[in-house]
Formats: structure tokens, sequence, C-alpha cells
């Protein structure tokens, strides 16, 4: 035998593949996994971050907003009182409306909503419902698509828009028509198939044919886990409790390729279920405590996304206190006010 035929150690045939479906189903648990822990991490991470927020960063804002009705009344007593050129006037006057347009859209104030209209020279729903409009302006040029005209329009409608994507009306009837009826017919065939394995561990699971304690009490445990799963129409942790049961049965435990088919669709609904839910719970962190839409969020940064927020606000309560004593006197607020002028910042 030549040293080119000698066969090397760990170097022969590579097992066969696994089947496609297999493989689809495998990603798919996995990705099930990922979501149910970023569930929970979520869940571990808002106490901690309610603390927190509630010892530091809420006192912060409250502190900046009073700083903010501040300065707004420095102005607006600066405006009462003479010595203002005409073109400083004018500027002061559109900082006052919208430093106040700003306070008002966080939270409603009856003395700043009257201090607003007293400058504007008009009510302030009807100065909000025009910038609305200009806003909503700006996203048809933008997209073609008028988001008031139709308010009731889901998101996703709007999206697919602005995209270009629509289709006509008919067809996306009929096409949802053929969609539901699939997907009835497929939920009805993963019911059945759910209902036949919980049947299946509820008959290898129940406690009162186990004589040994130990077993029993494992049994009942195990026969909980099936229940819930069971009754909120989750076949993945039947699935794992089964492969619990019987190890040495292999990953796949008999599934023929149809099976896996119909699991791996049970299993993409059970995933789209919890990634809204994964999705809802960090949209909830976000408008409880007001953070950014457009900035990262993740339970593994959100922490760090609040102790930075605490820094800026804390910065800018600086800022704030700072700006008022730089316009604490008419010389002062002039000063100021070429200060911006010279940014062309007014």
């Amino acid at each position: 035998m030549s040293e080119s035929q000698i066969p090397l150690a760990g170097f022969g045939p590579d097992p066969a593949p696994a089947p496609k479906g297999h493989k689809a189903f495998d990603r798919l648990v996995k990705r099930i996994h990922e979501a149910r822990a970023a569930l929970e991490a979520w869940a571990s991470v808002l106490a901690p971050f309610q603390e927190q927020y509630t010892r530091e960063l809420a006192p912060l804002r409250a502190t900046c907003r009073t700083l903010r009705i501040r300065f707004v009344q420095r102005l607006d007593e600066a405006l009462s009182a003479k010595g203002l050129t005409a073109a400083e006037r004018r500027g002061t006057t559109q900082l006052v409306l919208e430093l106040t347009a700003g306070l008002l859209a966080e939270d409603d104030d009856p003395a700043l909503r009257a201090l607003y209209e007293r400058h504007a020279g008009g009510d302030f729903e009807d100065h909000a419902a025009l910038a609305r409009k200009a806003a909503a302006a700006a996203f048809e040029d933008l997209y073609g698509f008028d988001p008031e005209t139709d308010p009731e329009t889901p998101f996703d409608e709007i999206l697919r828009r602005a995209a270009g994507q629509g289709r006509a009306q008919e067809e996306e009837a009929a096409q949802a028509g053929r969609s539901q009826s699939r997907a009835a017919a497929d939920r009805q065939r993963i019911r059945t198939s759910i209902r036949a394995l919980y049947r299946k561990l509820a008959s290898a699971l129940h406690p009162d044919r186990e004589p040994d304690a130990d077993r029993r009490e494992r049994k009942t445990a195990l026969m909980q886990k099936a229940n819930h799963a069971y009754e909120n129409g989750h076949l993945l942790p039947l699935l794992e409790l089964r492969r619990e049961l019987s190890p040495e049965a292999g990953p796949w435990a008999g599934e023929d390729e149809g099976d896996v088919k119909l699991y791996t669709k049970a299993l993409r609904q059970e995933l789209a279920a919890l990634e809204q839910q994964v999705l809802a719970a960090e949209m909830d962190v976000r408008m409880r405590f007001g953070i950014d839409p457009e900035a990262t969020l993740t339970p593994r940064n959100a922490l760090r996304t609040l102790a930075a927020e605490i820094h800026e606000t804390r910065a800018a309560a600086r800022a704030l206190r700072s700006e008022l004593a730089e316009i604490a006197d008419l010389k002062s607020l002039k000063r100021w006010l070429r200060g911006l002028r010279d940014e062309g910042l007014a």
C-alpha cells in the first residue's frame, strides 16, 4: 500500500447529512430558545431598571423640566419689560413658543398653555394641528401617502404603501382568503398532532401509576409542565419532555419527514408569538421610561443605556442652570441672544 493509500484516522467518509426538514426544525428550536431567553432577560432586568430609574433619572428629569419652565418664564419676563430691540423681541418670542410647545407636548400645563397662547395669538391646539398637518405633508412628499387621510390604516400597510409595494385590493383579498384557508387547515393538523403527543406523555407521566415516591414527585412536576404546554398550544416543550423521558430514542424519536414539516409549521407559530412578546416587552420599557425610540435597547444594554441617560440628563441640568445664569438680567440676556444669532440659532 502506498503512502497516499494509507487511511487517516478521523478522515473517513462524511456522515450522512440530516434531512433538510430536520435542519430547519433545529434552527427554529434554537431561535425559540433564544427568544425565551430574551423574554426572561427582559423580565429579570425590569425590577433593577425601575428601581434605578425611580431613584435617579425621574428626579433629574423633573429638575430639568422645572429649569426649562424657569427659562421660559425668564424670557417671558424680558418680553414684558423694555430694552429689547424689535429683532430681539422677535427672536425671544420664537424661542418662547418653541420651548413652551416642547414642554406642553410632554405634559399639559394650564399656565404654560396660557403663556403660549398669549404670545402665539391663538389656541395651542390649533397651532399643534397645523404642526401635525405640516408633518403629514412632509411624509406625503417623501412617501406618496398621507397617514392623516386614514388613521385606521395599520402601520404595516402604511409601510407597504410607502415602499411602493401595494397590490390590487381584489388580488390581496383573494390571496388572503387562500392563505387563511391553508392556515386554518394547518392549525387543525397541528392541534391534532399536539393532542396526540400530549396523550402519550400523559400516559407515561401519570403520577398515580407510579409507586415510587421520588419518581412520582418528579412525574408530577413533569406532568404540570406538559399540562401547561398543552393548555397553551405549545409544541416544543412537549417534544423536549418526550426527549427527556426517552433520551435513548435520539433527537427525533422516529418522526418521519411529514411529522417534521408539520412540527416546523407549529414552531414557526410559537416563534412568531414569542418574538411578539419580546418586542412587546421592549416597547413596554421604552414607553414606560421614555427611552428614545431610535436608541438601541436590549436586556443586556438596558442598564447601561439608563446610566448613560442619567449622565446626559445630569449634564443637561447643569447646562440649564448655566444658561439661566446667563440670562439673569437684561444685559446678559441681550449678550446671550447675540451669541445665538452669531451661531445661526436665532
